[in-house]
């Protein structure tokens, strides 16, 4: 595609999607979303840099806090950054992925950033998942430039923590109609039965912005919520039965008009790869 160039972005198209042929400058470029299937594969390395390294965990003292054996015979601290209590992920001996991370403020000199998950069904062994909430939003900025988000309505300029009253929402989508739509990204690490869960852990904050993008609607301007399922088991993303506080302010959403939309990431040493569209199931 000609015109204006792009500053580089760490994502990066797999080999399959490479040599899709550009559209010629005088033809209109689509805003709108792409197939996602096409898109599948689709690269992002992750947030924080460095090699991960191996080990178990030996203890969470607290939910910031793991103490991870490595298998270099070191016995580190490493810090927590998801908030949820994540019981099925983080127990005495699970198989974790620390990255040295320093900084003046720091307490611990490592981060802790995936875990090997329990198999879902009669998989033998389970994947990778990803315990960093905050790289969600980057996952889901890198699909919003690639147009992978089914069912979105067509979009321009995406921009990011967008101020509204009292709240900050992770995105602001300018939509081809001159409108603006909120978007809020939400990470998601536990399963049980193939169904992604959210939140882990009662957050009364996801609630209220469920609530707020509610009203948004009734007030005749578009929202989206967005889960992204940081493993690629699973089939569906769901409310957590822990925090039923949560289930119902979804189901409000959606019966206003919120969008919810889910996707899935297949986590590796090195990043992310797109793995698909889920669907989000909301119990009325």
């Amino acid at each position: 595609m000609q015109g204006r160039r792009r500053g580089p972005h760490p994502a990066t198209r797999s080999p399959r999607c490479s040599g899709e042929p550009r559209r010629p400058a005088d033809r209109p470029r689509s805003r709108g979303p792409r197939e996602g299937a096409v898109l599948k594969g689709l690269f992002v390395p992750h947030r924080i840099a460095g090699s991960l390294q191996r080990g178990r965990l030996v203890e969470r003292p607290n939910r910031f806090l793991g103490v991870v054996a490595l298998e270099s015979g070191a016995v580190v601290e490493a810090h927590i950054a998801d908030r949820g209590r994540l019981e099925e992920i983080l127990f005495p001996g699970a198989e974790v992925y620390v990255v040295p991370a320093a900084g003046p403020t720091r307490r611990t000199a490592f981060t802790l950033v995936c875990a090997r998950c329990p198999p879902l069904g009669d998989a033998p062994l389970g994947p990778l998942g990803c315990l960093d909430p905050a790289g969600a939003n980057r996952l889901v900025r890198t699909l919003l430039e690639a147009k992978a988000i089914e069912g979105l309505p067509a979009f321009g300029a995406v921009r990011p923590e967008v101020k509204v009253g009292a709240s900050r929402f992770d995105f602001a989508l300018a939509l081809d109609d001159g409108r603006r739509l909120l978007l809020e990204v939400k990470s998601v690490a536990v399963a049980r039965g193939r169904a992604a869960l959210f939140p882990d852990a009662p957050s009364e904050r996801a609630a209220r912005h469920c609530r707020e993008l509610a009203a948004h609607v009734r007030a005749g301007e578009p929202a989206a919520i967005v889960l992204v399922a940081q493993r690629a088991d699973v089939e569906e993303i769901r409310p957590h039965p822990v925090d039923p506080g949560f289930a119902l302010a979804l189901a409000e959403a959606q019966g206003a008009g919120v969008l919810l939309r889910g996707v899935a990431f297949d986590v590796g040493l090195e990043g992310f790869r797109f793995a698909g569209m889920r669907p989000v199931v909301v119990d009325a």
